[in-house]
């Protein structure tokens, strides 16, 4: 509730204090090979969390409804890559230089959820504490990943880029909602579906000398749809996203290299965009819908220059403009032409960093740097939001081969 929030800053209240115990085991093994001509390099990840909490969920001083939470999480993913390792040579004015692979995942995951409602919140009638369990879910998902690049430059100048990435996405789910005691009618959802596309993408940069590049590319994006753990009743399911990406830019280098200097155009276009929405039939839950058309827009440019030995400058400023297309609704709301939510109107920032050699194994550094946001909105109906910032950061040490310290 942001307007009680706001109306007495800096306060919340609550009856009961609850606790939060989370656990999470993750690990990354890369391997990698090189021969004269190929790369070979595979990537294999797992991720374990589980957590549980409790919390009082109405935030006020009176005993209404607190919850009990309880998830766990398994993932495993697996990516083996094969890449040229020196251009392959077409003809005199031709290379190819291209990667491919493949990369598979699977999820496990357990949701159970209580909320529990005092005597008499559903009804004056009903005088007996009430438990609604929402969710008591398990998904489980597999998904199949092949892709493939290739850049062909000619005269060392003009590179044409291809590439193909194919998904496939299976989804289980076995969903349950439900009262104890049981004050209405429970809701049981086993379902299965399964996802496709083909994301095609192409690109072309032509480099006018060394140290001026400008580049264009186009390509197709691709979120595989779902099952919510707990939704609505008719929402369990959300349907799969797709976008159209375009984009083009230069890219220079100036003063011999001591100032780089770039700026870019972007255009994105959703459709069926997935989105986190309020449930608005159980109180702090959220879960995720296709809202509709979308659309991005925007530049960026970036700056960094060595104004002197050890001290470096930089500076960033992006433009955005995103809101959903005509048509778009969200919780039966027409939500056509608000912004997207949490997406700034701007970012920038600017910094300076100087860094000098104490002795021949010793550094020390100081860096300021100052990132400004820009006003976004935090909900589809754009009736909250957030106004603009700005972060100050400063940070210092001293590194050694085998140490650093530092503040910030």
């Amino acid at each position: 509730d942001l307007a009680a929030l706001r109306e007495n800053s800096f306060h919340s209240a609550r009856d009961y204090e609850g606790y939060t115990h989370r656990d999470i085991l993750g690990t990354t093994i890369q391997a990698e090979r090189t021969g004269s001509s190929m790369r070979l390099s595979t990537i294999t990840g797992f991720l374990k969390w589980k957590t549980e909490d409790s919390t009082d969920l109405d935030y006020s001083p009176l005993p209404i409804v607190t919850r009990t939470n309880a998830e766990e999480d398994f993932q495993f993913t697996q990516e083996v890559r094969v890449a040229s390792v020196v251009p392959v040579k077409l003809s005199d004015a031709a290379t190819l230089r291209w990667q491919s692979g493949i990369f598979l995942f699977t999820q496990n995951y357990q949701q159970d959820a209580v909320n529990t409602f005092s005597p008499y919140v559903f009804s004056q009638f009903i005088e007996f504490p009430v438990n609604q369990y929402s969710p008591v879910s398990q998904l489980d998902d597999f998904g199949l990943g092949v892709f493939g690049q290739g850049t062909v430059t000619l005269k060392e100048k003009l590179d044409l880029v291809a590439g193909m990435r194919v998904d496939y996405e299976d989804k289980n789910a076995d969903l349950k909602t439900f009262f104890d005691p049981a004050i209405a009618p429970p809701t049981v959802v086993a379902t299965e579906d399964s996802f496709s596309h083909v994301s095609p993408q192409f690109a072309v940069a032509y480099r006018f000398r060394p140290e001026y590049n400008v580049y264009a590319t186009v390509g197709n994006g691709f979120k595989a749809g779902g099952f919510n753990p707990a939704s609505p009743a008719g929402n369990e399911g959300y349907g799969e996203e797709t976008t159209w990406n375009l984009e083009g830019g230069l890219k220079t280098l100036l003063a011999n290299g001591r100032v780089a200097l770039n700026s870019a155009v972007f255009f994105i276009d959703w459709n069926d965009m997935q989105l986190n929405v309020p449930n608005l039939t159980v109180p702090g839950q959220i879960y995720i819908a296709n809202v509709g058309g979308a659309s991005s827009k925007g530049v960026e440019f970036d700056l960094t220059a060595r104004a002197a030995p050890g001290l470096d400058l930089y500076g960033t400023f992006g433009y955005t403009n995103a809101t959903f297309s005509a048509g778009s609704t969200s919780v039966g709301l027409d939500v056509s032409g608000n912004e997207i939510p949490n997406t700034p109107d701007y970012t920038a920032s600017v910094g300076i960093q100087y860094g000098r050699s104490l002795n021949t194994s010793m550094s020390a550094y100081g860096r300021v740097d100052v990132a400004f946001t820009g006003a976004f909105r935090y909900d589809d109906a754009n009736l909250e939001g957030q106004d603009a910032y700005s972060l100050t950061n400063f940070r210092g040490g001293v590194r050694a081969k085998l140490f650093f310290a530092e503040g910030w």
